[in-house]
């Protein structure tokens, strides 16, 4: 399967939702859950990264979007050249060849390219050992834990939540 990396635009909306309603359909990476993938959480994702941070797209060439990756940062003064609000979703069908790798790529040297950026932070639960190693081949160190932050709902124990940094400039 071929595809292309690009910023994303309004006009994807609906391709993007499409992306992260599979993912939390399959469970395992996404903090939400399918019935919490509305229209207003995937406009206001996609409104704030375009306005004041980053959002990239793995397109097929078909058209298809295949995986999403955004972030912006905080508005106030003393935490704007800190990129968080992170999330990534893959769709669970192009999962396993490379694409959540190739949008942090594509996403970590945009953040580089932008002056005003010096940290990018992320938030994962610490059973997605998968992302976590991902995050860490990136460069992503740890941070924190938020210890039971992460209710799962059916009866399991609380998961903790796990903060990883990526800095990127060597006075951050």
């Amino acid at each position: 399967m071929s595809y292309s990396i690009r910023a994303s635009t309004l006009a994807d909306e609906a391709g993007i939702r499409a992306v992260y309603r599979a993912a939390a359909r399959q469970g395992g990476g996404l903090l939400r859950r399918e019935d919490e993938i509305t229209n207003g959480y995937i406009r206001h994702n996609l409104e704030n990264s375009l306005r004041i941070g980053l959002s990239l797209v793995a397109q097929a060439d078909d058209g298809r979007i295949l995986a999403e990756i955004h972030a912006w940062p905080s508005e106030t003064r003393q935490l704007g050249h800190c990129l968080t609000n992170l999330t990534v979703a893959v769709d669970p069908a192009a999962q396993g060849r490379g694409i959540g790798r190739a949008l942090f790529v594509h996403l970590i040297a945009s953040a580089k390219a932008n002056p005003k950026f010096r940290i990018i932070e992320l938030y994962c639960r610490e059973d997605n050992r998968r992302a976590i190693e991902l995050y860490q081949s990136m460069g992503f160190v740890f941070e924190g834990r938020l210890r039971g932050r992460v209710w799962q709902g059916d009866g399991s124990p609380y998961l903790d939540d796990l903060l990883m940094a990526l800095y990127l400039t060597a006075d951050a």
